[in-house]
C-alpha cells in the first residue's frame, strides 16, 4: 500500500505540457491519452509500439503511467513502466513511500528479482525530469533489468 500525495490537485494543462513536450516526441509511444479525460485529467497514459522497443516485446503494449501533483516544496510523482508481456515493472517516484531512501527512489520488478534505491535527477524542470526517466528506461532499465536472468 501506498502513502498518498500530500496535497495539490493534478492540471490538466500540466499534463498537456508533458504529453507536448515529453511523451509525443518519442517514436516509440504510440498512443497518449489523459485519463480519465483531457478535461479533468488525474494521470497520463503512454502505450509503446512493441516492435519499436529495443529489444522488441509483444504482442501486448507496455504502458507508462505519469501521475504528478505540483506542490511546494516538492512535487509529488509516481512514474511507471509496466510490460504485460513479460510482468515486468519499474518505476520512478518521488513520494513519501520509502523516506529511507530519499525524497525521490526506483525501484523494479523482473520475475524473482526486485530492487529499490534512491536517486537524483540532473534537472528540476518536470518535463527535463520525464525526459531523464524515460531516456533511463529506454536506453538502461529496459535493458539490464527487464532481461537481466535471460539466457543469450
Amino acid at each position: 500500500m501506498s502513502v498518498p500525495h500530500p496535497g495539490g490537485d493534478p492540471n490538466a494543462n500540466f499534463y498537456a505540457q508533458l504529453k507536448r513536450d515529453v511523451l509525443d516526441r518519442l517514436p516509440q509511444i504510440t498512443t497518449v491519452e489523459f485519463v480519465p479525460d483531457d478535461i479533468e485529467a488525474k494521470q497520463l497514459r503512454a502505450r509503446f509500439d512493441p516492435a519499436r522497443l529495443d529489444p522488441s516485446t509483444g504482442p501486448e503494449s507496455p504502458e507508462l503511467s505519469i501521475k504528478w501533483y505540483r506542490q511546494e516544496p516538492h512535487d509529488w510523482f509516481r512514474i511507471n513502466y509496466t510490460d504485460p508481456n513479460t510482468g515486468f515493472h519499474a518505476g520512478w517516484h518521488q513520494d513519501e513511500d520509502h523516506p529511507d531512501l530519499g525524497r525521490t527512489h526506483f525501484q523494479y520488478s523482473a520475475g524473482d528479482a526486485e530492487d529499490r534505491w534512491g536517486i537524483t535527477f540532473e534537472h528540476e524542470t518536470p518535463s527535463l525530469i520525464l525526459w531523464e526517466i524515460v531516456e533511463a528506461l529506454l536506453e538502461d532499465v529496459r535493458p539490464k533489468y527487464q532481461y537481466a536472468n535471460e539466457d543469450s
